[in-house]
């Protein structure tokens, strides 16, 4: 399964899916890439388009954290579980400094051409499903 991840994907679509089946776009029309090496690294970005500027130095505590909260940034290494059906990310850099060191894992699987990636995140009391659809690039 491992080589049918490594290469360069762009993001299709991403979807937070509540409990009782809601749906949202938590990064808008969402972009987005991914990495996956044949030596077992890996790197990937999301950004919500359209964020607001911020010059260096003159952006307000409130434009910073917008423009902060509307990017996912890390990289590191990978693994495949061996029935193929998820995917582990070591952190070893990431914006978010409380992701270094951590373990973020996905749920995997190929749909045709496209690789759909799930977590489940807990926001409250609530459990939210989050699908990340990718197209790899030629």
């Amino acid at each position: 399964m491992t080589h049918r991840l490594i290469g360069n994907w762009t993001l299709v679509s991403y979807d937070a899916i509540t409990p009782d089946g809601s749906r949202s776009l938590p990064y808008g029309h969402a972009v987005g890439r991914l990495s996956y090496d044949e030596h077992g690294h890996m790197a990937g970005q999301v950004m919500r388009p359209g964020r607001a500027r911020v010059s260096l130095g003159e952006g307000n505590a409130q434009q910073v954290r917008a423009a902060y909260t509307g990017y996912i940034a890390y990289f590191g290494r990978y693994e495949v579980n061996a029935d193929g059906d998820t995917v582990t990310h070591t952190v070893d850099g990431s914006l978010n400094p409380a992701w270094v060191g951590g373990r973020q894992v996905r749920q995997m699987r190929f749909d045709g051409d496209l690789l759909v990636l799930q977590a489940e995140v807990q926001k409250g009391t609530q459990t939210i499903k989050h699908v990340l659809t990718w197209r790899k690039l030629p």
